[in-house]
C-alpha cells in the first residue's frame, strides 16, 4: 500500500488575534500567609477542598482533582510517613568521588499530597522503606517558611519487626 502525499499550497488559519503581551500575570503568595505565619509557631496546617474533601500540604491554590480553591485550614498532625524515596548521584568537581543524596517524598498523617523533605542524618538511607514512621524535627528559631521542617526522624515501628521474621 502506498501512500499519496498531498501538498498544500496555504497551511490553514484561523481569525482572530493573541495579544499575549497584553495579559498581566501576577503570582501572589497572599493566599499562603496564614501557613507562614503557623509555621513561625511550629504548627502544621494545610488546606482541604471543600468539593472533595482533598487535604492538601504544603497548601495549594487549586485542587488538582476537581479544580476548586481549598480554602479551608485544617490542622496537620507532626507525624508522617515515607511515601517514595530514591538515590541520586552526585559527582564531586573538585575531587571526582560519587556521593549518594537521599531523596524522599514524605506524607503526612490525614493528609493526601507528599512533598520532598530532608531525612535525620543519623538515618542509614540503605535502611529507609516505604511507610516507615516520622516525625517533624523543628528548626530551633522557626523564620516562617518551609526551611523550618529541618528534617524527618524515624520513629519507632512494631511493623518492622514483624518484616524481619518472615
Amino acid at each position: 500500500m502506498e501512500y499519496d502525499r498531498k501538498e498544500y499550497d496555504v497551511t490553514r488559519t484561523m481569525p482572530g488575534n493573541w495579544y499575549l503581551s497584553s495579559y498581566k500575570f501576577r503570582y501572589s503568595l497572599d493566599h499562603l500567609q496564614p501557613w507562614f505565619k503557623k509555621l513561625k509557631e511550629k504548627k502544621l496546617v494545610g488546606t482541604q477542598c471543600r468539593s472533595c474533601n482533598t487535604v492538601f500540604f504544603p497548601p495549594r491554590l487549586v485542587c488538582g482533582y476537581c479544580l476548586v480553591k481549598p480554602d479551608l485550614w485544617v490542622d496537620v498532625r507532626e507525624t508522617a510517613q515515607v511515601a517514595t524515596f530514591n538515590i541520586t548521584y552526585e559527582k564531586n568537581p573538585q575531587t571526582g568521588e560519587v556521593v549518594e543524596k537521599p531523596v524522599v517524598c514524605v506524607r503526612h498523617d490525614g493528609t493526601d499530597t507528599a512533598f520532598l523533605a530532608q531525612l535525620s542524618p543519623e538515618i542509614n538511607f540503605r535502611e529507609t522503606y516505604v511507610g516507615m514512621p516520622l516525625k517533624v524535627k523543628w528548626r530551633d528559631e522557626p523564620e516562617g517558611n518551609i526551611g523550618d521542617l529541618e528534617y524527618y526522624e524515624p520513629l519507632e515501628d512494631e511493623a518492622k519487626d514483624l518484616r524481619k521474621e518472615e
